[in-house]
């Protein structure tokens, strides 16, 4: 049983709840637990979506753990810092679609992780902030690049650098987060966005999402070439079929029986 999260299931989708009080800090056991749940419900066919969360109400995370750092030990620091790295592998290789639901402080790493989730959803009074450089250190879980993608790179600087911490409103006008919603209902939008993936061929959801996140680094002649040879894949099979079939019929289609072909 996991020590430092829970996990709930409702329908198709999984509600993983960080839960180390009072911030919710992170440490490398507390990652590798994420890992391993996330590596877990990528297995499972029945899991469709993830949503991200913290305990309580005032902390999504806090970040890292700094008594971790507190000695300067750069061996010690590095298993922390692989410990980020592979949740947020864990989170991005997950084939199905993760929302985090931002109750409360986002900081440092608890951040870096909900950057790795497919979007966020924050309520009214969190506050989102990579404020590392106060401690002497950097975003080292993927911030210097995953903020400067969504919010580009002047936010970017002012977030990091300047170690502004922005609040959920003004987050959402910078488009570092996709929906700002009342406090005590993060979890149960997120949930609503998670489980629209359920009316979607999950091959489709799986390529789409892979084509989305390399379209940075390819031309669009490139990118074409990638979409036509992923469709082509798609085409003839078992969900193409029944999605068709089922939109002609105008009735739901039945993902898992067609996956099961």
């Amino acid at each position: 049983m996991a020590k430092y999260l829970t996990l709930e299931r409702l329908g198709q989708s999984a509600i993983v709840t960080l839960k180390n009080a009072p911030a919710n800090l992170l440490t490398t056991e507390s990652l590798n637990e994420l890992a391993t749940t996330m590596r877990s419900l990528d297995a499972d066919p029945a899991v469709r979506s993830v949503v991200l969360t913290g305990a309580g109400d005032a902390f999504f995370s806090a970040g890292a753990d700094l008594k971790q750092f507190a000695s300067g030990d750069a061996v010690e620091a590095d298993k922390v810092f692989d410990a980020f790295a592979g949740a947020l592998r864990s989170l991005q290789q997950y084939r199905g679609v993760t929302v985090a639901a931002i109750n409360g402080y986002a900081l440092g790493g608890g951040l870096e992780l909900a950057l790795g989730c497919d979007y966020m959803v924050a309520e009214r009074g969190a506050k989102l902030g990579l404020p590392e450089a106060k401690v002497g250190i950097i975003p080292a879980a993927g911030g210097t690049k995953t903020l400067a993608d969504k919010v580009g790179v002047s936010w970017a600087k002012r977030i990091i650098l300047g170690g502004e911490v922005v609040t959920a409103e003004k987050a959402l006008t910078i488009g570092l987060i996709e929906e700002v919603v009342d406090q005590g209902f993060a979890k149960i939008v997120a949930i609503s966005l998670a489980n629209k993936v359920a009316n979607q061929a999950p091959g489709a959801v799986a390529a789409a999402r892979r084509l989305i996140e390399e379209s940075g680094n390819l031309t669009l002649a490139q990118h074409l070439e990638r979409e036509r040879a992923a469709v082509r894949q798609l085409i003839g099979g078992a969900e193409q079929i029944e999605g068709v079939n089922a939109f002609i019929a105008k009735r739901s289609p039945s993902w898992v029986e067609s996956g099961d072909d």
